[in-house]
């Protein structure tokens, strides 16, 4: 009697070996050292950054031109026949200088600290906004006050109100304009707080 073959048994669904883990060998390179990721900053500062800069340079050499500017406004104000104390004088210049170089090299420094990825260049902006905030609402109610002596001038006597009411919605608006910027400003350390130093 022939002897009948036997059948190779490797198909039938059965596993031989020992088990291993595989992860030892997954976190390591070919030198046989563990690697490390390095988290990706978010572009997100950079961008506000560069734009906080371009913003703070171009509105500050349009400071420099109000502030040579001033003079010329305060005597067309005095040959208009509103009489300009010398408070008002003295605010016309100390807004152009605040508001013109001071805020606007102050959001430039911050965005240049903000690009660099430093939490303090945006609380330098947030300063300078809140320092912009000031000057505009004593430029509201100078304005405001200058209206006002104006109508008074051209006999307008039913338009009592209409210095307050300029003053009254210029405070308004720099208040919601200064909301607005701020907002813009801190968008580096709400979205990517973890990234800045």
């Amino acid at each position: 009697m022939e002897e009948e073959p036997q059948q190779d048994d490797s198909g039938s669904g059965t596993l031989e070996g020992t088990p291993g883990t595989m992860s030892d060998q997954a976190n390591q390179n070919a030198y046989q050292q563990p690697m490390a990721y390095a988290p990706v900053k978010s572009s997100i500062p950079k961008v506000f950054g560069a734009l906080m800069m371009i913003y703070g340079v171009i509105m500050g050499l349009l400071g420099i031109l109000g502030l040579f500017g001033t003079g010329a406004v305060i005597t067309d104000y005095e040959s208009a026949g509103i009489t300009i104390s010398g408070l008002q004088t003295a605010w016309f210049y100390l807004s152009a200088i605040g508001a013109g170089l001071l805020v606007n090299g102050a959001v430039a420094y911050g965005g240049f600290e903000t690009y660099n990825y430093k939490r303090r260049g945006v609380m330098i902006g947030l300063g300078a906004v809140g320092l912009g905030l000031v000057l505009g609402i004593g430029d509201s109610l100078v304005v405001g006050d200058i209206t006002q002596q104006f109508l008074d001038i051209e006999g307008e006597g039913d338009m009592g109100g209409l210095g307050a009411l300029i003053s009254g919605v210029g405070v308004v608006m720099s208040i919601v304009c200064s909301a607005i910027c701020g907002l813009l400003v801190a968008v580096p350390l709400l979205a990517s707080g973890n990234d800045l130093e």
